[in-house]
């Protein structure tokens, strides 16, 4: 009993001893506004549109997570924003690029459509228009 108890009173000086501390480095968060889409912005399903943020009000700051995901979303009848997070427009994208240039996608016309930066920062657009693939007259016809 007295070999346990001594060999775990070892274990228990010898590993805070080989522990590394943990170092936390602070992670800023940068949010650059979006400039396109604006309020009044139209887009249709299939059209080839630029997203445009405005990195002169970084003020020259390097965001520590370079790369953001743009994430299509709506505004909800309660105010709330609802992201699309499972399905980004796309990833990958530079924060200090300044704009990008996507494929709008089949979604429900509509006119709370909000685009999210999300990276270090999480800037959101103001709400825009969307127009969708409508059912064509001679589907709507058949029906």
């Amino acid at each position: 009993m007295q070999i346990v108890s001594f060999a775990l009173a070892a274990l228990a000086f010898a590993f805070p001893t080989l522990a590394k501390p943990i170092s936390w480095s602070r992670r800023d968060a940068v949010s650059p506004p979006i400039t396109n889409p604006s309020a009044g912005t139209v887009w249709r399903t299939g059209e080839t549109q630029t997203i445009t943020w405005d990195v002169t009000a970084l003020n020259g700051a390097r965001p520590s997570n370079p790369l953001a995901k743009i994430i299509l979303g709506t505004i909800g009848a309660d105010g709330q924003e609802k992201l699309m997070f499972g399905t980004p427009l796309l990833s990958g994208i530079p924060i200090l690029g300044g704009k990008v240039t996507l494929t709008v996608p089949s979604v429900p016309t509509g006119d709370n459509y909000i685009i999210c930066l999300f990276g270090s920062s999480d800037d959101v657009s103001t709400p825009f228009t969307i127009v969708g693939a409508e059912p064509s007259e001679e589907v709507l016809l058949a029906l």
